[in-house]
């Protein structure tokens, strides 16, 4: 392949927000539906995916729809350079950062995205601790503007249940300035447990809990 990847991350400097297995989720439905060739990079220090992948292929026979890499953030941009542009799309699982600002190898895995999609759950400290990551966001693009390099980041409530947290979290980060997807991700089970073999589009729930959320994520990233 000779054009460059489209290189995403669905990233929260807090832990705990559903980054990995919406990750999962975005990308095994992106290689199945659009054809794409789709790399997950896992940075994070826990290897969620890294091990589930791993777990889910010792139990299946098949080829899975994504690859999964498992590499440290140092080590990105050598791989980038030599290997990106064997895939369509890259995701990239970015560690949780303890102290964003100072954390430069975590902060850098941001500058190699073309876009970054930040889930929240709507709580006070989810709200308070995204503001310092939306400022991160904020400084790279404009950086990359200067450069002439499009980036472009939203954010969306994931696990949104009844409770009045979910709207009054939206609002706030509206009015910080974080452009927020129209659609979001309910509190259901369907989406805790991910495969790296099939799409979560293959099910009838699926395809009605998850599409329009789909939808909007391939509109806004240009996928």
């Amino acid at each position: 392949m000779s054009k460059a990847p489209k290189i995403i991350s669905v990233a929260n400097s807090k832990g705990g927000v559903g980054k990995s297995v919406v990750t999962i989720l975005l990308a095994t439905a992106l290689a199945k539906e659009k054809g794409k060739k789709v790399l997950i990079i896992d940075c994070d220090n826990q290897g969620s995916i890294s091990d589930m992948y791993e777990n889910e292929k010792e139990l299946k026979d098949g080829e899975p729809l994504v690859e999964v890499d498992e590499l440290t953030p140092r080590k990105v941009q050598t791989f980038l350079k030599r290997f990106g542009n064997d895939y369509d799309v890259i995701f990239i699982d970015i560690p949780r950062m303890t102290d964003a600002k100072k954390d430069n190898a975590t902060v850098l895995l941001l500058y190699n995205c073309d876009g970054v999609l930040v889930p929240v759950v709507g709580s006070q400290v989810d709200v308070l601790s995204t503001f310092d990551f939306v400022e991160i966001m904020e400084e790279a693009k404009i950086d990359k503007k200067e450069m002439d390099i499009d980036f472009r980041f939203y954010g969306f409530i994931n696990r949104r249940n009844q409770r009045k947290y979910n709207e009054e979290a939206e609002e706030i980060l509206k009015k910080n300035g974080l452009k927020m997807f129209s659609n979001s991700l309910p509190d259901l089970k369907i989406f805790t447990t991910p495969s790296f073999y099939t799409s979560i589009l293959d099910s009838a729930e699926g395809e009605r809990r998850f599409s329009d959320f789909y939808k909007e994520f391939k509109r806004k990233f240009k996928l």
